[in-house]
């Protein structure tokens, strides 16, 4: 049984990104650049106003109030007429090009209009007051975003800003979620005695979706080498395989023989962790296969540790990551007698001005609204046995 840490370094040190392709702009959010961004321009291109107001020489308004003849009026997209001279203004809006001679906006709430053609400027301003130059943003030939950059709406924009229609990418990562077991039966079908609902497919799926992934549920095996390597051959069509159960050491859990059987190398099995201690990692012809315990907050637990930071890494995130992780003062004594790393689940807050922490209550593996009620982890390390109420620990954002 290796720890936490060797487990994500086995993991990350196996898989590869997948490559890149081209979209659309409109489809690349979340995905991760797969190439260097250069601007060709200046953005913005031409010095343009900041505010609403007039353009001025700043040599005129150096006494005030004083009167100046408005001579033009320059609308945002339009470009200005004349060259503006000395005691004469021009009204501008907002992104309109600056007008030649101009050094100085004056916002129009420091200015009244006596006339069409006169305003009277009531404050001074000091030169490229309410200008905003070209390049100020984006310079001409620079780096703009780079290769392995995820992009946000806040990216798309920078990209349409340059026009670019399409964007080199690297793909989304497919995934076959399997769930095991014969006391398993799907959400559609009634629930005999005895049987439990495949909770465990939907919530991978939808912890796939959620990366920008691709989830293919291929439904449920039942505890025999037969169904479980027909459907497993059929997830590996997918770039990842992950399955739920079937991963411990009882008489009818199949998942680490059969995937042997097909040829998968098994990379590591069991983790020095909890929940989620019968974690399974392997390969088959390269691409990673995880089989996660059955129990439902172990299996979340486990994904996110573990499978989440495999996935982005495949998407070409330059480091496969968890969540956000912080310190805060911990609310309440916790004990562990076990030399496992816990994942204990938590409710994180703001209390006098400082982050306080609190589990959720029970933390058994198979209560997953512990795990709904929870905003967070609590990370105890292996060498941690009792933590006291008012010390600091860390905690995994959920």
């Amino acid at each position: 049984m290796i720890n936490a840490q060797k487990a994500i370094t086995i993991i990350l040190d196996s898989v590869r990104p997948l490559g890149t392709i081209t979209v659309s702009l409109q489809h690349a959010l979340g995905l991760v650049l797969g190439e260097d961004i250069t601007s060709i321009e200046n953005i913005p291109q031409f010095d343009n106003a900041a505010m609403d107001g007039y353009a001025v020489l700043t040599q005129d308004i150096q006494r005030v109030p004083t009167v100046l003849t408005v001579v033009e009026e320059i609308a945002a997209g339009s470009i200005p007429k004349g060259v503006l001279q000395s005691r004469q203004a021009m009204s501008i809006m907002t992104g309109a090009k600056i007008p030649a001679g101009c050094d100085a906006i004056v916002q129009q709430e420091l200015t009244e209009r006596i006339s069409n053609e006169q305003v009277k400027v009531l404050q001074t301003v000091p030169v490229g007051h309410n200008i905003r130059r070209a390049g100020a943003d984006i310079q001409k030939d620079s780096l703009v975003l780079s290769n392995g950059q995820r992009l946000r709406p806040q990216e798309i924009g920078i990209l349409a800003s340059l026009g670019k229609r399409f964007v080199e990418v690297y793909r989304r990562a497919s995934a076959s979620i399997l769930a095991t077991g014969n006391e398993v039966v799907d959400i559609q079908q009634p629930l005999p005695e005895g049987k439990i609902r495949n909770s465990n497919a939907y919530t991978l799926c939808a912890l796939v979706q959620e990366l920008g992934c691709e989830a293919k549920n291929i439904g449920i095996a039942h505890d025999d080498r037969n169904d479980l390597r027909s459907k497993m051959t059929e997830g590996l069509r997918s770039d990842m395989l992950i399955t739920s159960g079937g991963v411990s050491v009882g008489k009818y859990d199949l998942v680490v023989d059969v995937l042997k059987e097909l040829g998968a190398e098994i990379k590591f099995w069991k983790v020095n962790i909890k929940p989620g201690m019968p974690l399974l990692f392997g390969l088959y012809h390269k691409k990673p296969v995880f089989g996660l315990p059955g129990n439902p907050v172990s299996t979340i637990i486990t994904f996110l540790q573990f499978v989440k930071p495999a996935l982005l890494k495949m998407m070409g995130h330059t480091v496969g990551e968890t969540g956000f992780r912080i310190h805060a003062r911990l609310d309440e004594d916790i004990r562990k007698t076990d030399g496992k790393r816990h994942f204990v689940r938590g409710v994180l807050e703001s209390r006098n001005g400082s982050l306080v922490v609190r589990t959720t209550g029970a933390q058994v593996s198979n209560i997953l609204t512990s795990l709904s009620k929870a905003n967070c982890l609590i990370i105890l390390p292996e060498e941690a046995e009792q933590v006291r109420a008012g010390e600091q620990v860390e905690v995994e954002l959920l």
